[in-house]
C-alpha cells in the first residue's frame, strides 16, 4: 500500500512539473518566418543617439531580447560589409571582400538558399545597390564583392519573390545605358520570368504583381524603407510555409561624422522596424531581428543633454553643403535654414568657410553642438547591438558572434542544418574595408 501511495505521489509531482513548464513551452513557439534588418554601419551608440535626440526609445530598443554581436572577419580583422554579410548569411567567417565563399573559393550555403530549399518565399530590400555586398551575401557567391555583373546575374537566378533596391546599371547592357559587357538585359529576363518591374515609390505602392523587382533611382521619388518592407511583406507572407526577408538600410555607413544625417537614417529604419513588428505581432510565429553589420565612425556620446538640437535639422551634411554657393558666402543663412542654428561663432564660421570639404566641416560643427564625437570615418571593430522580437527571439541574448545570427535564424525556423560547406581556418587574412 505504501508503495502504491509513493507511486501516486511521484505521478502527481511529475504532472505538476509538466504543468508548470507547459506555459513556458507554449509561450515560445517555433518561428516559421524571419525578418532580418541590417543597419549598415549602425553601432551600439547610433540608436542611443537617436533616442536621446527624440526623447523616447526607438521601437528597436523596446525589443524583449537584446545582445551584443562581435563583428570581426576572418583572422580578427575589422570587417567590411562583404565578410559581415557572409557571416550573418551563412554562419561562416571569411576574408574581407569575399561574398559567401571560403578564401579557397568554395561556396557556403546561405539562409536564403536554405529557406528556398524548404519552400519558403524570400525577399530582399535595400537602400543600396541590389548587388551591393550586404544583400549579395544572402544570395550570391563571389570571390570579389566588386563583381557586380556576376552578382546581379546570380540575383536573377535566386528566384526571390521580392527584390527591391538600386543599381540598375548592372542589370542592363551597355547598349541600353548599363554596364554589362555580356550584352544581357537582365531587366528583360526578370520581366519574362513574371516579375513586375518598378522604378519609383508610386509604382511600388501601386504594383499588383506577386513577384516584384524595384530598381530605383535616388531623389525624392525613391521609396522609404518602410514602403519597401510593406510591399515585400504583402507578397512573401501569403505562403503557408512562412518566409524570409532581409532588409538593409545602407546610408549610415556612407555618412560617418554627420549626426543629422545619421539621425534621419535611424528614424527611417526604425519606422520600418515598427511596421515589421506590428506585422509579426498580428501574424505570430515570426522572428524579427535588428542589427548592424559593423560600426562606422566610432560614434561617442559625450553630452547627451545636447542631443535634442539634432531634431531641428532638416537635411544631412551632404544636402546642406549642396546648398552653399561657390564662395560659401551664404553659410550663415544655409545653416540657419537647415539646422535652426542662428548663433554661429566666428570660429565656426571660419571653420565652415575654410574647410576643404564643406560636408565634413558641417558634420563637425553639428557634432560639437550636439555633444557627440567621432573617432574616424571608417569601419571600427566595436561590437554592434542585436534586438530581437517574436518567436525564437530568446536565442539572441548576451554576447554572440555575427555567425550566430545565421545559426540562430536557422534554429528558430527549424530548417537546419546548413549543407556541408567549406571549412575556413583561423589564419589572419588581410582585406580592405568598405
Amino acid at each position: 500500500m505504501a508503495g502504491r501511495t509513493r507511486l501516486i505521489a511521484v505521478i502527481l509531482v511529475t504532472w505538476l512539473i509538466v504543468a508548470a513548464f507547459a506555459p513556458i513551452v507554449s509561450a515560445a513557439p517555433r518561428a516559421d518566418s524571419a525578418i532580418l534588418f541590417i543597419g549598415d554601419g549602425m553601432g551600439p551608440n547610433h540608436p542611443v543617439m537617436a533616442s536621446g535626440a527624440i526623447g523616447r526609445p526607438l521601437v528597436m530598443q523596446r525589443a524583449p531580447f537584446s545582445g551584443t554581436v562581435i563583428t570581426t572577419s576572418l583572422g580578427g580583422s575589422v570587417t567590411d560589409s562583404a565578410a559581415a554579410s557572409t557571416a550573418m548569411a551563412t554562419g561562416h567567417k571569411t576574408r574581407n571582400g569575399t561574398i559567401s565563399m571560403s578564401p579557397e573559393g568554395r561556396p557556403f550555403e546561405t539562409v536564403l538558399e536554405l529557406c528556398r530549399k524548404h519552400g519558403k518565399p524570400v525577399g530582399l530590400a535595400t537602400t543600396d545597390s541590389l548587388w551591393g555586398a550586404t544583400p549579395a551575401g544572402f544570395y550570391a557567391h563571389a570571390v570579389n564583392r566588386g563583381e557586380s555583373e556576376n552578382i546581379a546575374s546570380q540575383l536573377v537566378k535566386s528566384q526571390a519573390t521580392v527584390m527591391l533596391g538600386f543599381g540598375r546599371s548592372a542589370f542592363l547592357p551597355e547598349a541600353a545605358g548599363g554596364r554589362r559587357k555580356d550584352g544581357q538585359d537582365l531587366v528583360a529576363v526578370l520581366r519574362n520570368d513574371g516579375c513586375e518591374i518598378v522604378s519609383n515609390r508610386y509604382e511600388l505602392l501601386t504594383a499588383q504583381g506577386q513577384r516584384l523587382v524595384g530598381l530605383f533611382d535616388g531623389g525624392p521619388q525613391a521609396p522609404r524603407v518602410r514602403d519597401m518592407v510593406t510591399a515585400a511583406l504583402a507578397r512573401v507572407s501569403s505562403n503557408p510555409n512562412g518566409f524570409f526577408l532581409v532588409v538593409e538600410h545602407s546610408r549610415m555607413d556612407g555618412e560617418p561624422g554627420d549626426p543629422a544625417g545619421n539621425l534621419a537614417d535611424l528614424l527611417q529604419l526604425d519606422e520600418a522596424v515598427a511596421a515589421a513588428v506590428d506585422f509579426a505581432n498580428a501574424r505570430g510565429r515570426t522572428l524579427v531581428l535588428v542589427t548592424g553589420d559593423h560600426e562606422t565612425g566610432g560614434l561617442q556620446i559625450e553630452q547627451p543633454e545636447r542631443l535634442p538640437m539634432l531634431t531641428k535639422a532638416n537635411g544631412s551634411a551632404r544636402e546642406i553643403a549642396a546648398a552653399l554657393n561657390a564662395d560659401r558666402s551664404n553659410i550663415a543663412e544655409v545653416i540657419a535654414k537647415f539646422t535652426g542654428i542662428t548663433d554661429l561663432s566666428a570660429a565656426e564660421l571660419d571653420q565652415l568657410k575654410q574647410a576643404q570639404d564643406a560636408r565634413i566641416a558641417i558634420g563637425d560643427v553639428l557634432s560639437a553642438r550636439a555633444g557627440v564625437k567621432w573617432v574616424g570615418r571608417g569601419h571600427t571593430g566595436t561590437p554592434v547591438a542585436v534586438f530581437a522580437f517574436g518567436a525564437g527571439a530568446e536565442r539572441f541574448v548576451g554576447q554572440i558572434d555575427n555567425t550566430d545570427i545565421a545559426k540562430g535564424i536557422v534554429a528558430a525556423l527549424g530548417i537546419g542544418p546548413f549543407s556541408e560547406s567549406a571549412s575556413v581556418g583561423a589564419a589572419a587574412v588581410a582585406g580592405t574595408s568598405k
